[in-house]
């Protein structure tokens, strides 16, 4: 799936997809599938990584 950054207008992968300004002011942040999959994908990654870390 292609998503479309509405303020800057960059488009990117779902697979890919991170806010590549995260430190910019965004009206649209709270309601960015980008922002929103970015989040999930690395709160994926910290809980297999302490998933790892406990199995250890």
């Amino acid at each position: 799936m292609i998503l479309e950054c509405e303020k800057f207008k960059e488009s990117m992968e779902s697979e890919e997809a991170e806010c590549r300004h995260p430190d910019d002011y965004c009206q649209t942040r709270q309601s960015c599938m980008i922002n929103y999959i970015g989040k999930e994908r690395k709160r994926e990654q910290a809980q297999k990584k302490k998933k790892a870390v406990q199995e250890e």
